[in-house]
């Protein structure tokens, strides 16, 4: 077993133990069931935490065990919680804005100052689902995104969440959450950037994760003010496990023609577009990915 100083791997050992025997399963129809929800893992490595010879480590095997625990009929943490917070990390890059152009980050700089809002870099996703939903017009009309966010900081009771864009105007949205309430806002007056300070229904030591649903109702812009284009887009400053954005549009409103954009600092290229056939519901997916901006880009010719 690898000595961390405590008893935590072994309790986790235990724990893991008694559930397997508890639900009378074994680890070979564990191993299917988490590869058929796209968490695969090897019957040796299931078998090494059970016995305690190795534990958990970084964020991808703490995806596995809150399957694991959904799976076993545990209580959500209670195999988490076992997991030595330093192991719950695994290794963690520096954040980065993914946004480079001057306006935007002076803009960011200013509405984070302006809300007093703790850093973003206090927590960071490891995986997001978002469905963005266009409306008859044309224009995005809301925004629902279900987020699996991880502390990084000693303790953490509010979080920054932020909307940013170079191209097209970001509006003030109507937000509904589940998971934490909306404490401050703010609109930058440039409409590059939107940014909120939530407060988490429980704070977060760090390592420890919670659910976020955060559902944003995008008003219809003024009379003769409508984008040149429309887009919507997902960007993390840190690698996120899986990342997966769904773009529904109304039938009468399908594009005339879409294209995707991906933007990562790590790319020969810093942007790369890519030409997509227009139809009502468009998803991008994306495993370990960041940082960095993904999106669609949509339009008409009528």
């Amino acid at each position: 077993m690898l000595d961390t100083g405590d008893e935590r791997p072994t309790a986790f050992a235990e724990a893991f133990s008694a559930a397997i025997s508890a639900r009378r399963v074994t680890l070979s129809w564990l191993q299917r069931r988490l590869k058929d929800r796209a968490n695969p893992i090897s019957v040796a490595t299931l078998s090494y935490w059970r016995s305690g010879e190795r534990h958990p480590e970084g964020f991808r095997s703490l995806t596995v065990l809150e399957d694991i625990e959904r799976l076993l009929g545990l209580d959500a943490g209670a195999l988490v919680g076992l997991v030595d917070t330093r192991t719950r990390l695994g290794s963690l890059s520096a954040a980065q804005n993914p946004f480079t152009e001057c306006e935007v980050t002076q803009a960011a700089e200013e509405t984070l100052r302006i809300l007093d809002a703790p850093p973003i870099e206090f927590t960071r996703s490891l995986s997001a689902h978002v469905v963005s939903t266009v409306g008859e017009n044309g224009l995005l009309e809301s925004r629902t995104s279900q987020v699996l966010v991880q502390a990084v900081a000693p303790v953490v009771e509010e979080m920054t969440y932020a909307l940013m864009s170079a191209d097209a105007p970001v509006r003030r949205p109507a937000c509904t959450l589940r998971g934490a309430t909306l404490v401050r806002e703010h609109l930058h007056e440039s409409e590059h950037v939107y940014a909120c300070v939530l407060r988490l229904d429980r704070p977060l030591a760090m390592g420890d994760t919670t659910m976020l649903e955060i559902s944003m109702a995008v008003p219809p812009p003024e009379e003769g003010q409508f984008p040149r284009e429309n887009e919507t887009a997902g960007f993390v400053m840190r690698p996120i496990r899986n990342l997966v954005l769904w773009t529904r549009f109304h039938p009468a409103a399908v594009p005339d023609w879409l294209y995707e954009f991906e933007r990562t600092p790590a790319a020969p290229r810093p942007t790369t577009t890519r030409t997509l056939t227009p139809a009502e519901s468009i998803h991008q997916s994306r495993r370990d990915f960041g940082p960095g901006i993904l999106g669609i880009r949509w339009g008409s010719d009528r």
